[in-house]
Order: C-alpha cells, then structure tokens, then sequence
C-alpha cells in the first residue's frame, strides 16, 4: 500500500506536508521525477477550483492563489486556474484576501508529469474588527462568541522592533470545525520529531493586528497575551485540557506551542491559554489513528491510479487523504475507534461514499470506491442543532424517491445513493450519482426532521455542497424560515439530449415537500 498522511478535506485533492511523499508517481527520487539530481523540475502541473465565501456559498473574486513562484486571481464567481506549478510530492497552495481569513492548502496530486486537481477553498470572512490605543490593555471580544484576545499595554511591535504607528486594529475570526472541516487551514496535521501526526480540532481563532500605516504588528519580545477559543466539535465530550497549535504558512504543519484549558459553562463555555505571537491558533489533541484499506477504480471497473482518497470524522473533526498507487490501492489514516466515511476523486470524477465503523485495527472496504462517469456528489452538513436533517433526492422517473428510507442504488435505476446517512448532528449526509438521465429533472430539498427548531436550518447553519463534474456550487438557507417550514428546496438539476447537467438554484423554505417533476417512469439514461 502507499504511503499517507492524514489532512484535510476538500474536493479532488490530498493533503501532504512539504517533502512527504504520498505515494503517488513521479515523487523524489523516481526517475525523471521532480526530486531526480540533475533533471530539470517539470512545472506543468494545475490547479483548478473556486473559492467560496464560507457563510452563504458564494463565490469570492479577486482572491490571490499561489503556489511557489505562480499566482493567479479568482474570476467573479471566485473560479481559477492555477497553471506552471512545478510538479511534486506535494504543493502547498495559498489563499489571500483582505477581509478574510487566509486559507491554504497542500496537495499530493500533481507529482506526475502533466497532472492536474481541483481544489474548492471556503474562506471566513473576519468576524471582528476593532481600532484602539496600543498603549493602554484592550479586551477584543468577537460578538455572538466567546472567542476573545486580552491584550496588556504596550504590548505590540512592528517586525523591526519599534512602536507601532498611531492607531492599531485587530481582526479576530473564530473557526468552527465540526461544522465544516475544510474551514481550517493546512492539512490537520503536526509537526513531530518524525512524521506529521495527524490531529482533530476542537475549534481555532485567527487574529493579527496591524498599525496606521497598514504594517503587520507582533507581541513585543517576552509579553504573552490571553487568547480564548470556542469550542466546536463532533465528539461527544471535550476534554479538560488540549495543546494549542499554531499554524505555519511556510511548511503548511501546525506547530506545538502551549497548551489550553475548557473554562465557562456551556453554552458558553472556552478554552483559555496565552500565547506569545498572533496567527491562527487551533485547540487541538494529536490521535492515533488506523489505516483504512481498499481500491478505487472507473465505471467500467479498471482500477484507477493517482486518484486522492480522504476521510473525513463524523465523530471527530479531521481529516485524512492517500493517493493510490498503480494499481488502485489505498491506505488512507482516520481516528481509531472512531466514525468515519471515505470517498475518492480523481480532476472532476468523484467516487460514492463509504461509512467505516472504526476499532483498534485497520479495516478494508468490501468493494472498490467507483468513480462515477456522472460525477456528481452532493453533501449536506449542519451544526448541533437541529439534531437530524436528512438529504433528498427526487429520481428521473416518477415515484424514484431518495432519502433514508430507500437510499437508492448506484448499479440499477434510480442510479442515485445515499451513500452516508446521519441523525446525530453535523452530518454528513453524502448523495452520489453514478448516471443521469436525458432530459429529465432531478429536485434535491432537505427536511428538517428534528421535532427541534432552536434557531433552525438558517441558524444551524446547514451547508450543501454540491459538485457537478469537477465545478462546485455551495448553499446556505435562503431567508424566510420558520418552524413550520421543514422543507428547504435547494435547487433543481435539469439534464439535456447528452446527459450535461444544468444548476436551476431554488432556495425556498416549504411547509411541504416539492412535488416531483418527471411524470413517466421511462427515463433514458447515458452511460
């Protein structure tokens, strides 16, 4: 099996920090390859995606991508492509732009000559601004949260060590895993004495300051300042006490540095440490973790090389990917004795999903994950409340109803799966579609099954992440719900002569279930 390392998730790519090779062809030392003394480094490797505001799934222009020497700016639907990347084991790309937290990511998919991945980024916008006087102690406190910066007078320096220009203004921006993975930078992993470990987050703050003249701005040399954190986790209790870890943009690792305590009283509960520098802090436990074992391979059942493998907890908030080898083989990490689920990716096709019930040995999929020709995923998250949401899929012929009473089938007609299920907070719930029909339209809703409305889909926030042959489309809860209206219609796929799937957004609350579309049970589908 290939060699892995646990990271974060995402579509159509793996996460690996500078120098590890994850098993994928063309990495250091092969002939030829990037790392091969004397040979040239190849620099046609690509990158394309869409970055996405994290809070209603729109997409963010004018985002800065880099990736060593390369840059590129997203396009008005926060498209890009990214191209002349020098080639390797693994790529570390980075995402900037002012008002929003930065993001990056590290990719193990572009070692071979030629190759290409897609890589979707949500970014946070920040969440707390506030312009003070840096002689005197100030308290930042993010609205709504219990995140919070407490810093003493005097306390900030410019990088050469002098005092800073007039005015200062912090940024703070809370990070909230467990409802969305791909919302922290880096990979979840750790930099050790040895390999990266991999690591679950129980909720990260970014901060920075800068002064009057825009200058960044440091703790002075031997001053600490308080930082607390809000919790947000999948696992069902948090512990007293984890590290603090903070994130290094040049390796793409989190680095071991302190250590913080659970304070308050739910809801209002944080983790409370100090630090002694600004950038993103993340309270989190390194975990031992077991292998998940299997294959990928195409519709026509070939196994498929070079496709990234992720998992992602449903009982922890983390992430892990691998690369499979020559023959289709995997070996990617989760959590032990924890709840898992799989799926592979390969440029735009995407693989159905696989739930893994982990204990304290590794565990092989029955079965090969199978790229789709459809490719097209749809997956649903949420927060703790509502407890369950559940996703919905009306078929191609009349009466083809998929949810958790009947999931469907990726192999026969509907074509359509429900390939992961949740009714414990958070989800996923994780649809793929092997085949789409011709000229037919398939409606996707979700219903909140909860008896509990609290602050309800809108304010979970539920979150669906739709990917229709590699381009990606992220929605939040339109206005307009209440208690009664259970039902959110997302949007509607309506396909043409050829099978080409064409986005129809809806975004309404119903106090019933949409009707379906297709009258006839004659759906014609391509193969």
């Amino acid at each position: 099996m290939p060699r892995a390392a646990a990271g974060g998730g995402g579509s159509g790519f793996a996460f690996l920090p500078p120098g590890q090779n994850g098993g994928d062809p063309g990495g250091p030392g092969d002939p030829g390859g990037p790392g091969d003394p004397g040979t040239p480094a190849r620099k046609d490797a690509k990158v394309t995606g869409r970055v996405t505001h994290a809070l209603d799934g729109a997409g963010i222009a004018q985002v800065k991508v880099t990736a060593g020497g390369v840059s590129t700016t997203t396009a008005d639907d926060g498209s890009y492509t990214l191209e002349g990347i020098t080639n390797g084991a693994s790529v570390l790309l980075g995402y900037e732009k002012s008002g929003f937290a930065p993001q990056s990511r590290a990719t193990a998919a572009l070692a071979a000559a030629e190759a290409s991945t897609v890589i979707n980024i949500p970014m946070l916008p920040v969440a707390f601004s506030d312009t003070f006087n840096p002689g005197a102690a100030r308290d930042l406190a993010v609205p709504g949260s219990t995140a919070m910066v407490r810093l003493p007078a005097n306390a900030l320096r410019r990088a050469d060590g002098s005092t800073p220009t007039g005015q200062v203004t912090g940024r703070l921006t809370p990070i909230a895993p467990a409802t969305n993975v791909n919302l922290m930078p880096g990979n979840y992993l750790a930099a050790t004495s040895g390999e990266p470990a991999a690591m679950e987050s129980f909720g990260a703050l970014d901060a920075s300051f800068v002064d009057a003249d825009g200058a960044p701005l440091q703790l002075a040399q031997g001053v600490s300042a308080t930082v607390r954190i809000a919790p947000s986790s999948r696992s069902a209790a948090l512990p007293p006490t984890v590290p603090l870890f903070f994130y290094n943009t040049a390796t793409g690792l989190w680095v071991e540095e302190g250590s913080a305590s659970l304070q308050g009283a739910a809801p209002n509960q944080y983790y409370e440490g100090t630090v002694t520098h600004f950038t993103t802090w993340n309270a989190d436990q390194i975990y031992n973790t077991v292998r998940v074992n299997g294959c990928v391979q195409n519709a026509a059942g070939q196994r498929v090389a070079g496709a990234v493998v992720a998992s992602e907890g449903k009982s922890y908030s983390g992430v892990g990917s691998a690369v499979t080898d020559a023959e289709g083989n995997f070996s990617v990490p989760a959590k032990r004795s924890s709840a898992a689920f799989v799926v592979a990716s390969k440029n735009a096709e995407l693989s159905n999903a696989v739930n893994v019930d982990l204990g304290e040995q590794d565990q092989s999929i029955e079965g090969c994950l199978t790229l789709t020709s459809a490719a097209v995923s749809i997956k649903l998250t949420w927060g703790e409340t509502p407890r369950d949401l559940d996703a919905h899929t009306l078929g191609a012929n009349l009466g083809e109803h998929i949810y958790y009473v009947s999931q469907g089938s990726l192999a026969t007609a509907p074509f359509v799966n429900l390939d992961v299920d949740d009714t414990s907070s958070f989800g996923p719930e994780y649809t793929t579609f092997a085949k789409l029909a011709r000229n037919r339209t398939y409606r996707f809703f979700v219903h909140r099954y909860s008896g509990d409305f609290g602050s309800g889909q809108t304010g979970s926030p539920a979150r669906v992440e739709l990917n229709n042959r590699g381009a990606q489309a992220v929605y939040a809860p339109p206005a307009g719900e209440t208690s009664s209206t259970r039902y959110w219609h997302v949007f509607d796929l309506r396909t043409d002569d050829s099978c080409n799937a064409t986005i129809v957004p809806i975004q309404k609350f119903l106090t019933e279930e949409p009707p379906p579309v297709n009258t006839d049970a004659n759906a014609q589908y391509c193969n």
